[in-house]
């Protein structure tokens, strides 16, 4: 009954992720239609400004689409319910940060995909709890760390085609936003 009530007081900031995730399933179909990689985020080129949003709505393929997908329903569906009404404000300054840092400071290439926001949302819920100092956001950052702590290594070189940066970004937007929010 509890987590109805929670839930009802949190549908607007629900609907904000569920319309985020559903805008970037269909830039990936507009994508087979439209050469929409051209939007993506390349590291201090002008055209690639443009890229510190719209790369979050582009995938390279369909595992790629799906992977970021269940990264946004997971995180994006606890930080929704813990923070509520600054879910939209934070996603954005998430994206801003992370897709700010990458651009400026990430290896040359088109960087894209909505997994450096994941990182973001990862390193607010991961950290939240040390700098609010408060037994529920103690809570959800222990048990992101135990059950998700691994994603850390996702900040590591991999692969070339990985933008470990992205990744690496978006915890530090996210660790940042924590911090001063």
């Amino acid at each position: 009954m509890l987590l109805m009530k929670k839930l009802k007081k949190h549908l607007s900031n629900l609907k904000i992720l569920v319309y985020f995730i559903v805008f970037i399933w269909l830039i990936f179909g507009l994508s087979y239609i439209f050469p929409l990689y051209q939007f993506g985020l390349y590291p201090r080129s002008i055209p690639g400004l443009v890229g510190i949003i719209s790369s979050h709505f582009i995938h390279g393929d369909f595992s790629h689409l799906l992977t970021n997908t269940v990264g946004l329903l997971t995180f994006g569906l606890i930080f929704t319910l813990l923070e509520g009404k600054s879910t939209l404000l934070t996603i954005a300054s998430l994206m801003v940060i992370q897709g700010s840092l990458t651009w400026l400071l990430a290896r040359s290439g088109n960087h894209i995909g909505s997994s450096g926001l994941i990182f973001g949302l990862f390193g607010y819920l991961a950290s939240i709890g040390f700098f609010k100092r408060k037994i529920k956001y103690l809570a959800i950052s222990i048990l992101i760390l135990i059950f998700y702590g691994t994603m850390i290594f996702g900040v590591l070189p991999t692969s070339a085609m990985i933008s470990w940066e992205g990744h690496f970004f978006g915890a530090i937007a996210g660790v940042l936003m924590a911090k001063f929010k």
